[in-house]
């Protein structure tokens, strides 16, 4: 893998670049490949490829574009593919060997469908953050449109102090919410108490939303049993090495570019402990309130400022699928993410990454008594640990060694310290989430 820095280009496929001229510091090109807006693919070219002419991208984006149009052409209108799990329909995820001729028309119509439906709710923006302030400004710059008093935006200060409040103050139609007790879902559910909106539409402090990336998500709830959305995150920079390796090695590479379903047959889908955390991110994600009221809200327990690491996030999906609730991956909802950019902050995620896993595990235990947890707890993830130590010695003679490998060891050794939530009550938190005699929302 190429040395940082690598330069960032969006190539619209509908009208390319004749040439693309990086910065002389960079040591390669991150492509992303776009067709009418969405999001369609990644490519990566070397220096000794650069600069590029329109031309040398065409043949390979010309092959990214059919892969993309085969997937989508697998589609209902307006519809997701099944989220995959063993017993799934391969003929999803191993699409048409041949386009037919009308593939792009098709196509066009798709995203048109998707994109024309109507939002069937109503939407608050809602932005979580503690001591923070000069990333906060840029994310509420970044949403400028949003604050004009066209929709309700608030904001969650998980850690009440002047300057934040202050920049919040520079937005009239933002709403400045203080939440003094620490911990990110505890913030969440403040959120969800103070907005008016049906759905909350959360967004992290170190994001920048692109244009119009609510609409997608709003009308992703047209289902009833919807209860969250999740949309594409993509890198705002790949400057360092540690922003490489955050996108690359903690999952964010991953997300994908076609909308998916996330239902009744993923929590069947013969797992030893359903993968609620390959979803998509809290980082783009909207809450229906109702289905947030009926199971309790986030659980408090799990996330940071309250435990070690997050995973707050996939841990709710996993108590709302379990209560039969489907969730939804929208790609045409898009935001970029400021990742990490110096080591100590890679270490210190990768740490808490790790850690707040296995919090979350135990806390789905405690709820739902998913024996796969703890499988994945007491057999999985030790085994994954010990395959990546044992090969650390040869990845070191090839000067590729894990830097976070011993953050993630010592993380899981730090989430063994919260397995008291795997004697929880099952069900306590959906109960809360019913009584009648409670707000229905925690906070």
């Amino acid at each position: 893998m190429s040395v940082a820095p690598w330069y960032i280009v969006h190539i619209e496929l509908t009208d390319p670049p004749s040439e693309v001229t990086p910065p002389p510091s960079a040591n390669a090109i991150f492509a992303v490949y776009r067709y009418r807006g969405a999001v369609i693919g990644y490519d990566r070219f070397l220096p000794e490829e650069m600069p590029l002419k329109g031309a040398e991208v065409a043949p390979r984006a010309a092959g990214t574009l059919a892969y993309f149009a085969k997937q989508w052409l697998q589609l209902s209108p307006g519809m997701e593919m099944p989220a995959w799990t063993p017993r799934a329909d391969a003929a999803y995820w191993f699409p048409l060997r041949e386009l037919p001729e009308d593939a792009l028309a098709r196509l066009d119509a798709a995203l048109d469908h998707r994109r024309s439906r109507p939002a069937p709710v109503t939407g608050t923006v809602a932005i979580c953050t503690r001591h923070r302030p000069q990333q906060l400004a840029e994310c509420l710059a970044s949403i400028a449109a949003e604050c004009d008093g066209s929709r309700e935006v608030i904001v969650v200060d998980n850690g009440p102090d002047a300057e934040t409040e202050a920049v919040v103050r520079r937005y009239p139609h933002v709403r400045y919410v203080s939440e003094t007790v620490p911990g990110l879902s505890r913030a969440r559910n403040a959120a969800i108490r103070e907005a008016r909106g049906d759905v909350v539409i959360f967004v992290d402090d170190d994001v920048r939303p692109e244009p119009g990336w609510v609409e997608p998500i709003l009308r992703a709830f047209s289902d009833p049993s919807v209860g969250v959305v999740c949309g594409l995150v993509l890198p705002l920079a790949l400057d360092t090495q540690s922003q490489i390796s955050f996108q690359f090695d903690l999952g964010f590479g991953g997300m994908g570019f076609v909308p998916l379903r996330f239902g009744q047959d993923f929590v069947r889908g013969g797992w030893r402990g359903v993968p609620v955390w390959t979803i998509g991110a809290g980082a783009n994600m909207a809450v229906r309130r109702s289905a947030s009221d009926a199971i309790g809200g986030f659980n408090e327990a799990v996330g940071p400022g309250r435990s070690v690491g997050g995973s707050e996030d996939s841990e709710f999906w996993h108590r709302l699928l379990f209560a039969g609730h489907s969730i939804v991956y929208e790609p045409l909802s898009v935001v970029r993410h400021d990742h990490r950019r110096d080591q100590d902050a890679m270490s210190k995620q990768a740490y808490g990454y790790s850690a707040g896993h296995l919090v979350a595990l135990f806390a789905q235990f405690g709820e739902n008594r998913d024996w796969g947890d703890l499988f994945r707890a007491f057999i999985t993830i030790p085994a994954w640990h010990i395959k990546r130590i044992m090969k650390q010695p040869y990845l070191k003679l090839r000067g590729r060694a894990d830097p976070q490998l011993w953050d993630w060891v010592r993380g899981y050794f730090k989430g063994l310290t919260a397995i008291r939530l795997a004697f929880s009550s099952p069900g306590a938190l959906s109960a809360k989430g019913k009584n009648p005699n409670s707000s229905g929302r925690n906070g």
